[in-house]
């Protein structure tokens, strides 16, 4: 069964389970970095928002070897578990009073995102591939973050600037998602902590990721909730802060748009080799969406600027998922 009658069957199977009292409909829907998912939406009359359960991983699952009642069994059963955002979540959105206490904004790579940016306020940021987007944040509670896109259409019905969007964002952003910098060794030990109930001595790690004098310190820049930390950077003072603290530039490995590498500047570091580990490791282990960029910043101490010092010969839009 070939990807377009897998999806077909699969709404057809499930319009058959579910029955008349709920509404199926397949949709394409465009996500960060160009990279289009198809879904099938899930709704009944009373619902005023539909989930939408993407089908790739469960074709990929089906040409292995399982059977199509099976995969469709893990669809309903998925479907169930979703958790909807409640009617005040879907009025506070289309309110015609905006909520400017919840306006927030988020980094995304401008190249990769050209269409998609259309249809938003955003702020292209000068002397880097970045552009800054906006979006509400409409709960933080049993650790879930339900969050929604600003689009046009929102901030016409607002009659707020993109300036404006940008200075209640500037204020909210920072006080929602406060910024957290943690070495990357800790980063490692908790994880690891987590996952495993293996004592972890500190010259276990010190061997394998500090293994001489010139290799450099790491640190992780994101947020409480590592959810879209990367737009840390862009908090007042952050980098200035912390290039004191480290008494020198930064270089700054953007990892994905959740966190950033930080890493006090060495002439001993080679940008290029630098920006061939981020393509790496975006390639092959960051998920398309996620990724924010292959180049290496810069933070000067001085100038107090952020700026692009070493550019990849591979934007994000090329990158395949």
């Amino acid at each position: 069964m070939v990807y377009e009658q897998f999806q077909k069957a699969v709404k057809e199977s499930l319009e058959e389970r579910f029955g008349s009292g709920y509404s199926l409909t397949l949709q394409s829907i465009t996500k960060n970095n160009g990279l289009t998912l198809d879904g099938i939406c899930i709704s009944r009359p009373q619902e005023h928002t539909a989930p939408a359960i993407y089908l790739q991983t469960f074709y990929d699952t089906y040409k292995k070897g399982k059977t199509f009642p099976q995969v469709v069994d893990e669809i309903m059963e998925l479907y169930q578990t979703q958790h909807l955002p409640d009617d005040n979540f879907i009025e506070e959105l289309h309110s015609e009073s905006p909520l400017t206490d919840r306006i927030i904004f988020r980094l995304i790579n401008e190249p990769a995102n050209r269409t998609l940016l259309t249809d938003l306020p955003h702020i292209s940021l000068p002397d880097l591939d970045l552009s800054l987007i906006f979006c509400l944040s409409l709960n933080k509670k049993d650790d879930q973050l339900l969050t929604a896109i600003i689009h046009n259409s929102h901030q016409k019905l607002w009659n707020l600037s993109t300036e404006d969007l940008y200075q209640y964002a500037k204020l909210n952003t920072p006080d929602l998602f406060p910024a957290k910098i943690t070495s990357l060794m800790e980063v490692i030990k908790e994880i690891a902590r987590k996952s495993s109930d293996t004592e972890i001595k500190e010259e276990d790690w010190s061997c394998l990721f500090d293994p001489s004098p010139l290799s450099p310190p790491m640190y992780v820049l994101t947020n409480p909730y590592g959810v879209h930390g990367a737009a840390c950077l862009l908090y007042e003072g952050i980098l200035k802060d912390f290039a004191d603290r480290m008494e020198g530039d930064l270089i700054i490995l953007p990892s994905s748009i959740h966190e950033v590498l930080l890493i006090p500047h060495s002439n001993h570091i080679s940008y290029e080799e630098l920006a061939e580990t981020v393509f790496s490791i975006n390639q092959e282990e960051v998920p398309q969406e996620d990724r924010l960029s292959n180049h290496i910043y810069h933070y000067s101490r001085s100038k107090n600027h952020l700026s692009v010092a070493f550019t990849s010969s591979f934007p994000i839009g090329t990158m395949n998922p």
